[in-house]
């Protein structure tokens, strides 16, 4: 989180994809960078956050995230 938001102050776009597991940890980041509605995206389980994952689980999570970090690149102006 923190090195997302790090890097939307340097002006480069970026997006913070954060396993559900950490929320609560992410909004604490952002909310302590003075950023406390900075968007982030969530991924949930069997996506464990240790992020050993197979080929298959690696693929599959890229999919449920991908629309929304697509959104966020290309339609918000960033924290």
């Amino acid at each position: 989180m923190r090195d997302a938001i790090e890097l939307e102050w340097a002006g480069v776009p970026a997006v913070a994809i954060v396993h559900q597991s950490q929320e609560g940890s992410a909004k604490a980041m952002a909310l302590v960078s003075g950023m406390p509605d900075y968007p982030f995206i969530t991924l949930g389980y069997p996506h464990v956050p240790l992020a050993a994952w197979s080929e298959d689980e690696i693929r599959e999570a890229a999919e449920k995230v991908v629309d929304g970090v697509r959104r966020r690149l290309t339609s918000e102006s960033g924290g």
